[in-house]
C-alpha cells in the first residue's frame, strides 16, 4: 500500500529545495531539504566534487547519486562514489532527501532506494557539507553522524583521505570493491582489502581466491610492490596498526591529485591530475609474476625474456602444484641459503618476532624446529619467521629488496650454476669467508683467462670473416634463388655489388668491422649448444635462441636454418641495416658469428618477448592497461619515423607485424627483423614493382598484395593494423571468420560510422580510459590503413596526431581486397608468396 502519491512527494522535495531560504548552500544541505534531478551540491574551495544525479549513459533516464570530479571528462571515470549503486532510480522520479531527523534517504517514487539510517533526536545544528576532499559528511555540532568516506565499499575509487582496513572495534571493514563493467557500477568480482591476520597484508580478490597479493607493509611501501616507493610524483602514504584499527591511506595533497581505481578485470591503478588531465602513475599487476603463488608452493617466479621462470626454493624438489622438500626437517638443520631480492612470502603462516638484527633472527628461527624460513623486513614487524608451504614468492630485478633465508634440511651447499646464487650461512664466520673468497678467486683466475682468449680470436676475425664470407650461400639457396630475391631486397650501393661477387664479401666486411665477432663455441655455450629449451621463437629466416655469456650478459641469437632459401639474404641484409641504425625504439645488433656454414647474428635480450604474446594472450593482456598500450603506439611510431626520415638510411621495412615488435623489461617496443627491409631510392614515395612480394598477410598492402608496389606508405598501413590490433586485441587475419566476413578494419570503420568505435576495445583497457584520446587514436588507424595510399598519413603526421592535436586529414573507407588468410595469394598478373608468422 503506499503511504503517500508519488506526485505529491516530488511537489514536496522540490518545495523544500527552492522555499526554504535556509535549507542549503553551495555545498551544504541542511534538515528538512532535498535534491532532485538537475540540481546537486558543489565543493567549495577549489569546486573539485560535486554531488547530484547521473547518468553513465546520457541518453538513459535511468541513473545514480553519487560524487564525481567537476569539469573533467569523461564523467564515468571520474565518479568517486555512488549512493545506490547496486539499483539505479529513474531520474525524473527520484529525489535525495535530508529528514528531520538527521536521516539521508533516496527515493524513486515512494519507495526507499538508499537510506544511511542515521535517526537522531535532539539534534541541535545538523547540516550535510561535500568536502574539497570528496568527503560528504552529515554532522551535527561537530560531531560526525555519517560520511562517505567511511563507506568506501560503496565505490571501485579511492581518494586520499580515505582508510583501507579494517576496525577491530565494530567488527568492519574498509574494502575496495570493483564495478561489474564501465557502464554498471555494481559490485563486481574484484576486491581489494587488508586481511585482519598477524601479519596483515594488502590482497586483492577475484570473488573468495586471491588474485594478486601486494604484500606486508615495511614502513614505507608494501613489499610486493615496489612502485610505491619508486614513483616520480610525490605521494605520501600512511599505515596504521594498533589494538584498534589497521589501515592504509594515500594522504591528501594540495600540490597532487591522486585517486586509486580497482578495475573490473581486477587491474589496480593509481591516477594523478596533471597538465589538465589524468595521468597514470602505475598499475598492478605489471606481470604475471605478480598473479598470486603463480608458480605453486614453495616456487618462486621471475620474469624472463621468453615468459615467467618458475624454480623450486633452494634444497626443494620438484612435485605435483609446486616443490616439496627431499628429506623432512629437524631440529638439527641450521643450514640456510639466501634468497635475494624477493617479496616475501604469504603471512597467513607467519610470525612476527619483533626488531632484531639477523643473527638474533636466525638463532630464533634455529631454536624453532617447524621453522623453514626467516627474514628480517624494516619497519615494526622486524624479524618474521614461516612454518608450512611457502607461497607466493616473487624475485625483483632491481638490488635492494627483501632477501629470505630458508631452512636446508642437511649440510650442504646449493649448486652455484644455477639462475640465482644461493650462499649458505655457515656455521662460523671463518666457514662463511672460506666460502665467499674461495669462488671469487676461481672466477677472477677464469676472467682473466677468458678475456686472453677474446682478444686473441678478435684478432683473427678479420682474417676469418674474409675466408669464410663466400660461403654465404651454403645455406641451401641456389643462384637463382639469390639472383631473384636481389631484385626485390635492396642493399645500400656499396654493399649489395660484394656480397654475391668474387670480392669475398669486403663490402659487408667493412660494414662489420664496427661489431664484435663471436665465435661459435662461445654462442653454443650461451645457447647450450640451441637446445630446445633456449629457443625463443622461429621463422622464415630461422630460429631464434636466448642465451647468456660468461660475463652475464643475457643476448638473443638468430641462427640462419640451413633450409632457409632466403635466409643468406636476409642474413646480410639484416647485418648491413640494423648495423648502422641506432634508435631506442629499434632492436639493438651486438654483434656476429660466421663460421664455416654457420650464419648467426647477436641481438639484445628481450626479456618480455614479442608484443603479439601479449595482445592475444587473454592474461597477458590484462597487463596492458590503455597507457602501456598507447606507450607501445608512439613507441612503434617513433621508431618508423626515424626509419623513415632521421636515420642515415631511409629504409622501408616491409614485414610490420607485432611479433616483429619486441618488448624490453620496461615494456618499450623495439622494432626487429630487418631481413627483408629496402633501402627507398632518392624522395620518391612509391618504389618500383617487385615480382616476388613477400611478407606477413594481414598486414600488406593493397598496392603491394595486387600489384607488388611498395613505399614508406606500406610502413604506415602496417602500422595501422598493429594499433587496431592492439586496441581490440583480436588478429586481423583472424577476425572475419568470427564477424560476418568483416576484417578488424573494415568492421573498425563500420563501428566508427556508427558512432560506436569504443566497442572495439579490449576488455583490459575498459577501466577508466580517456574517451577522446582513444578514439583520436582510432582514427588515426583508420587513416594509416586506408586503400589509397595517397591518402595515408606520413609517420611525422602520425606522431603529431598521438602526441597532440588530431589533423584534419578526410579519412575514407578502407577497403581491403582480399580477406583470404592462407599461405598463396594468386591475382592475374602474378603469384605472391606469404610468409607466415
Amino acid at each position: 500500500m503506499k503511504l503517500f502519491p508519488s506526485h505529491l512527494l516530488k511537489i514536496v522535495a522540490v518545495a523544500l529545495f527552492f522555499l526554504a531560504p535556509s535549507s542549503s548552500s553551495e555545498d551544504t544541505m541542511y534538515q528538512n531539504s532535498a535534491l532532485v534531478n538537475n540540481q546537486n551540491l558543489t565543493s567549495t574551495g577549489d569546486h573539485l566534487f560535486r554531488l547530484g544525479f547521473f547518468s553513465l549513459d546520457n541518453s538513459s533516464a535511468n541513473g545514480y547519486l553519487g560524487i564525481w570530479y567537476c569539469n573533467l571528462t569523461p564523467q564515468e571515470g571520474t565518479v568517486v562514489w555512488i549512493a545506490n549503486r547496486n539499483k539505479p532510480v529513474n531520474k525524473s522520479m527520484a529525489s535525495f532527501n535530508f529528514t528531520s531527523d538527521g536521516n539521508l534517504i533516496l527515493f524513486e517514487e515512494d519507495q526507499t532506494v538508499w537510506s544511511t539510517g542515521t535517526r537522531s533526536t535532539g539534534l541541535n545544528y545538523a547540516r550535510l557539507q561535500l568536502l574539497d576532499s570528496g568527503n560528504l559528511v552529515l554532522n551535527d555540532s561537530n560531531s560526525i553522524l555519517w560520511q562517505s568516506f567511511e563507506q568506501p565499499n560503496d565505490s571501485d575509487t579511492y581518494l586520499p583521505g580515505m582508510k583501507l582496513g579494517f576496525n577491530n572495534r565494530t567488527n568492519t571493514s574498509w574494502q575496495q570493491v570493483s564495478w561489474k563493467n564501465s557502464t554498471d557500477p555494481s559490485p563486481g568480482d574484484y576486491i581489494r582489502m587488508i586481511r585482519a591476520l598477524r601479519i596483515p597484508d594488502l590482497v586483492i580478490f577475484n570473488r573468495s581466491a586471491k588474485y594478486r597479493r601486494s604484500g606486508l607493509w615495511n614502513g614505507h611501501e608494501f613489499v610486493g610492490h615496489p612502485s610505491m616507493a619508486n614513483s616520480q610524483v610525490a605521494i605520501n602514504f600512511t599505515f596504521v596498526s594498533n589494538e584498534n584499527e589497521t589501515y592504509y591511506m594515500a594522504n591528501s595533497s594540495n600540490l597532487v591529485l591522486s585517486r586509486s581505481v580497482l578495475c573490473d578485470n581486477g587491474t589496480f591503478q593509481r591516477w594523478f591530475l596533471g597538465t589538465g588531465e589524468w595521468q597514470l602513475l602505475w598499475s598492478i599487476p605489471e606481470d604475471v609474476c605478480d598473479l598470486y603463488n603463480y608458480c605453486g608452493r614453495n616456487k618462486m617466479c621471475t620474469k624472463k625474456y621468453n615468459g615467467p621462470d618458475c624454480q623450486c626454493l633452494p634444497g626443494l624438489k620438484i612435485v605435483e602444484n609446486g616443490c616439496q622438500r627431499e628429506k623432512p626437517l629437524n631440529c638439527s638443520s641450521n643450514q640456510f641459503s639466501k634468497v635475494p631480492n624477493v617479496k616475501v612470502p604469504d603471512t597467513e603462516n607467519a610470525t612476527s618476532r619483533g626488531k632484531m638484527n639477523l643473527d638474533d633472527c636466525k638463532n630464533l628461527c634455529l631454536n624453532d624446529c617447524s621453522c623453514v624460513a626467516y627474514a628480517v623486513i624494516s619497519g615494526s614487524y622486524g624479524c618474521i619467521t614461516w612454518t608450512g608451504d611457502l607461497l607466493d614468492i616473487r624475485t625483483f630485478d632491481d638490488e635492494g629488496r627483501n632477501d629470505l633465508y630458508i631452512r636446508l634440511d642437511h649440510q650442504s651447499t646449493i649448486n652455484q650454476t644455477s639462475v640465482f646464487f644461493f650462499l649458505p650461512e655457515s656455521s662460523t664466520k671463518k666457514h662463511a669467508w672460506v666460502a665467499i673468497a674461495i669462488p671469487l678467486l676461481l672466477g677472477f683466475f677464469l676472467l682473466c683467462g677468458v678475456g686472453v682468449l677474446v682478444r686473441w680470436k678478435r684478432n683473427r676475425a678479420s682474417t676469418r670473416l674474409l675466408l669464410q664470407l663466400p660461403n654465404v650461400c651454403e645455406g641451401g639457396s641456389t643462384p637463382d634463388d639469390v639472383s631473384e630475391s636481389r631484385s626485390s631486397v635492396s642493399i645500400d650501393s656499396e654493399d649489395s655489388r660484394d656480397l654475391h661477387n668474387t670480392d669475398k664479401g669486403v663490402g659487408l666486411l667493412n660494414t662489420l668491422g664496427l661489431l664484435p665477432s663471436y665465435d661459435l663455441c662461445t654462442i653454443k655455450n650461451a645457447t647450450n649448444n640451441f637446445s630446445d629449451g633456449n629457443k625463443l621463437g622461429e621463422g622464415g629466416f630461422g630460429v631464434v635462441y636466448k642465451g647468456q655469456l660468461e660475463d652475464g650478459q643475457r643476448i638473443a641469437v638468430k641462427k640462419l636454418s640451413r633450409n632457409s632459401s632466403q635466409g643468406p639474404n636476409e642474413f646480410q641484409n639484416e647485418l648491413s641495416l640494423i648495423a648502422k641504425l641506432q634508435h631506442r625504439n629499434l632492436v639493438r645488433l651486438l654483434g656476429c658469428c660466421i663460421e664455416g656454414a654457420e650464419r648467426l647474428i647477436v641481438l639484445e635480450y628481450m626479456e618480455n618477448k614479442s608484443l603479439d604474446a601479449f595482445i592475444y594472450d587473454k592474461t597477458k593482456s590484462s597487463l596492458l592497461d590503455w597507457q602501456k598500450r598507447l606507450d607501445i603506439i608512439i613507441g612503434i611510431a617513433r621508431g618508423l619515423l626515424y626509419l623513415h626520415q632521421d636515420s642515415i638510411l631511409r629504409v622501408i621495412h616491409r614485414d610490420l607485424k607485432p611479433s616483429n615488435i619486441l618488448l624490453d623489461r620496461d615494456m618499450t617496443p623495439k622494432i626487429s627483423d630487418f631481413g627483408i627491409a629496402r633501402i627507398a631510392e632518392g624522395e620518391r614515395d612509391l618504389a618500383d614493382g617487385t615480382t616476388r612480394p613477400i611478407g606477413t598477410f594481414g598486414y600488406m598492402a593493397p598496392e603491394y598484395l595486387s600489384c607488388g608496389y611498395f613505399s614508406f606508405k606500406s610502413d604506415v598501413f602496417s602500422f595501422g593494423v598493429i594499433v587496431l590490433e592492439i586496441l581490440s586485441g583480436k588478429r586481423n587475419r583472424t577476425f572475419g571468420q568470427a564477424n560476418s566476413g568483416l576484417n578488424l578494419l573494415q568492421h573498425t570503420y563500420r563501428l566508427w560510422k556508427e558512432g560506436r568505435s569504443l566497442d572495439i576495445l579490449d576488455d583490459a583497457v575498459s577501466c577508466s580510459y580517456p574517451t577522446i584520446k582513444i578514439l583520436r587514436c582510432i582514427r588515426m588507424a583508420l587513416l594509416c590503413v586506408q586503400d589509397n595510399y595517397e591518402n595515408r598519413p606520413t609517420m611525422t603526421e602520425v606522431v603529431m596526431m598521438l602526441t597532440s592535436e588530431d589533423h584534419l586529414i578526410p579519412l575514407k573507407q578502407p577497403i581491403i581486397t582480399s580477406t583470404r588468410s592462407d599461405g598463396d595469394y594468386t591475382t592475374k598478373e602474378m603469384s605472391i608468396t606469404i610468409t607466415g608468422r
